[in-house]
């Protein structure tokens, strides 16, 4: 018999950072949908800048749900997208933190430095299928 256990469940850690990615895809689609509406309700000579800004945050958001849903997919090359995309969050983070607002800067830093700690956590990682190196 082997003494070699595999693991037949996804670790909390995963499970942690995909409802974190959900929560934050949730959360730019719910800012997609009022720009959609501030997109129909704008001035014609807004309407450029304003579609722009409103199909980059589609993507934003259809990039946090092709996330979650590798993570779940068990899909190791997801891990460097997710973290750049967390990185990318961290940014922004900053200037609402400085730029009168702090709430919610610091909640979108928090939630991405925690994504970007759950999957880089051993278990994540091993589950992803990740190996390290032999030196």
């Amino acid at each position: 018999m082997s003494t070699d256990t595999t693991v037949t469940r996804p670790p909390a850690t995963l499970y942690g950072a995909v409802a974190l990615v959900v929560l934050q895809a949730l959360v730019v689609a719910g800012l997609a949908a009022v720009l959609v509406y501030a997109d129909f309700t704008a001035e014609a000579a807004d309407i450029r800048v304003a579609v722009g800004v409103t199909v980059f945050a589609l993507a934003i958001g259809a990039w946090l749900a092709g996330v979650a849903w590798g993570l779940l997919r068990r899909r190791p090359g997801v891990r460097g997208p997710a973290i750049a995309l967390e990185l990318m969050f961290t940014a922004p983070a900053y200037f609402m933190i400085n730029g009168g607002m702090p709430g919610p800067g610091w909640a979108l830093m928090a939630c991405a430095l925690a994504v970007i700690g759950l999957i880089l956590a051993p278990a994540t990682t091993r589950w992803l299928g990740w190996r390290e190196r032999a030196s």
